[in-house]
């Protein structure tokens, strides 16, 4: 394989791409420059990660070059590309308490002798002023992953506070769009000097086809907020809270979760 772009030639030299596996990817490839002249790896670095940024800007945030002089005519320019996978190396499934003011369906009605006992649709905890629902705990799956880093730039830093609070707008990892939350991260350099960074996150599953009460065919992501509006209805002598209209509401904004580099 050879690449020409800014000037100067490159090569694959031979014997050099490597693969490693287990909590990382890294592919590893080296090249060595020629520009007809007087190389200057600095040029030659410089001009590979252009070709790069043309023509392959998904693998920028992944990219190392690093180059060295061989002879007058000859530099090495080294391609390390270094994805972290996905593995948390903390987790918890316990999940996470909503409120819930619908059941999923009522399943038995009982009243008292000379009682007939109302109709609520799944309504729960009804009153004269209201319906006061219940907390629940649905399925949420919290987990961190870490990562570490020679060098962590303050964009970056930047990017990772613009993700905190914000949903995957795309597939990313296992997740579906709308599934994963970013709840935010923290680092700081280890003894090596290498940066220390662990993400965290939490993840609810989609929903589609949701029925409540005699309103069906309700579908939401995993982080949006489902809330119902009750209303009255007469029953002979009784004034019944019923549920009138349900609504999906987009509480996070998303986000592209690409820009933190792990996948």
């Amino acid at each position: 394989m050879s690449i020409s772009f800014g000037g100067y030639d490159f090569e694959v030299a031979a014997l050099s791409e490597k693969a490693s596996r287990g909590k990382s990817h890294s592919d590893f490839t080296s090249y060595v420059a020629t520009n007809g002249g007087a190389v200057n790896p600095a040029a030659a670095s410089s001009a590979l990660y252009q070709y790069y940024k043309a023509n392959h800007k998904e693998l920028i945030p992944y990219l190392q070059i690093d180059s060295e002089f061989i002879n007058q005519k000859h530099a090495l320019v080294s391609v390390s590309i270094n994805k972290t996978k996905l593995d948390p190396v903390s987790f918890s499934t316990t999940g996470a308490t909503t409120h819930l003011n619908q059941s999923l369906q009522t399943r038995g009605i009982y009243s008292a002798p000379g009682i007939a006992a109302p109709v609520y649709h799944g309504a729960i905890g009804v009153s004269d002023s209201g319906v006061s629902g219940v907390d629940i705990t649905v399925p949420a799956f919290e987990f961190s992953v870490r990562k570490k880093f020679e060098f962590v730039s303050t964009a970056y830093l930047l990017a990772m506070v613009s993700m905190t609070g914000r949903v995957n707008s795309s597939p990313w990892s296992i997740f579906a769009p709308g599934e994963a939350l970013f709840l935010g991260g923290e680092g700081g350099e280890d003894e090596q000097n290498w940066v220390d960074v662990t993400y965290h996150f939490a993840a609810r599953p989609n929903e589609f086809s949701m029925t409540v009460g005699n309103i069906t065919g309700i579908s939401k992501q995993g982080w949006d907020y489902l809330w119902v509006k009750h209303g009255e209805k007469v029953v002979g002598d009784r004034v019944l809270q019923v549920p009138e209209a349900a609504y999906v509401e987009q509480v996070y904004h998303g986000g592209n979760f690409n820009v933190l580099g792990i996948s």
